[in-house]
């Protein structure tokens, strides 16, 4: 539980404060409800059985908060305010809504009792909240104030990473590849914008309920609302399986690819003669600038002030660069070898 990551735990209880009466009141904490729509939901049965345990034995874990909002805790808070029985708080400390939504999905993404799909969908969450985060922070704090930041936030979520860091270290820690963080970032935004025009779609498909393939989703997020409200009506009227909802949905057309080798209108004579120099010499004459401005940049620009994002995303152009021309001068050599 990253709860662990407070700054301030009160050990008494605070579920209720004392009015000028001398009677108690709850204490009142507000919910978000983007936030709170990162949970999953309990059953009934699981909601029954937590308030039957709070009745018998209390609110014995906190609830954790940031801002007097409730990061960790929704269903205690409820259960707690409706039978006036107390409970403690785990003050969070964040700096905006990006990171505490990082933080809620790297703490759900720690209990066992979510489906594939709540997971994919966090994952995907977690990696656009921090990778906007990381870019804020990238541009808008010096090496102290990263680092200082660093030793208040722990080690998890880290909000001083890169898009592309920030990726590989996600799929270091939940195992899966970089590229299949991308995925679930797709994943999670196109269920984001099913929730825009039909609600309760979303929470269907996150529960299980409603099974659909994560190319389904987001080829699904891509339409109309009023054809996104249509589909879901038919969603909920077939048996929810993967082989009920795969017809469904729409398939992108794929685009057909021009035969190259059709022969224009006109006749082969008329047809401009092939110049094997053209293509080499319009490449040629496009290198002068290219080198300029590499020179330029290398003799004007402060690297050491630049931000890693920056310098990271040079680097990995330049080496890309380097490879193409290596390859093109090994293919030079060898023509005319």
């Amino acid at each position: 539980m990253l709860c662990n990551l407070t700054l301030q735990t009160l050990l008494e209880p605070v579920g209720r404060e004392s009015n000028v009466m001398g009677k108690y009141n709850i204490y009142t904490l507000k919910i978000d409800e983007e936030f709170q729509n990162l949970i999953p939901p309990l059953s009934s049965e699981e909601r029954k059985q937590l308030a039957e345990n709070i009745k018998n034995d209390g609110c014995r874990e906190p609830l954790c908060v940031w801002n007097k909002t409730i990061l960790d805790g929704h269903n205690r808070y409820e259960i707690c305010t409706r039978l006036q029985i107390p409970f403690k708080v785990s003050y969070i400390f964040l700096r905006s809504r990006e990171e505490a939504v990082a933080w809620i999905c790297a703490n759900q993404l720690g209990r066992r009792n979510i489906t594939d799909e709540a997971r994919r969908y966090l994952i995907g969450r977690r990696y656009e909240a921090e990778k906007i985060v990381g870019a804020h922070n990238a541009a808008g704090t010096n090496q102290h104030t990263r680092k200082e930041a660093r030793t208040i936030m722990c080690t998890e979520p880290r909000f001083d990473d890169s898009a592309i860091r920030t990726k590989e270290r996600l799929g270091r820690e939940y195992r899966i590849s970089p590229t299949t963080v991308v995925k679930y970032g797709e994943y999670s935004q196109s269920l984001d914008a099913l929730s825009k025009a039909e609600p309760t779609l979303p929470s269907k498909i996150l529960s299980g309920q409603v099974k659909m393939s994560q190319e389904n989703v987001v080829e699904l997020s891509r339409l109309a609302p009023s054809d996104i409200r249509r589909i879901s009506a038919n969603l909920s009227e077939n048996d929810g399986s993967y082989s009920g909802t795969r017809n469904i949905v729409p398939k992108k057309k794929k685009i057909e690819k021009p035969d190259l080798f059709i022969t224009p209108d006109g006749s082969v004579k008329d047809m401009p003669a092939y110049d094997p120099d053209a293509e080499i010499l319009s490449l040629a004459l496009t290198m002068p600038s290219w080198v300029s401005s590499i020179k330029r940049t290398y003799a004007t620009a402060k690297f050491a002030k630049a931000s890693d994002k920056a310098c990271y995303k040079l680097e990995e152009e330049l080496k890309h660069l380097k490879t193409v021309v290596d390859a093109m001068l090994f293919a030079i050599k060898g023509e005319n070898d």
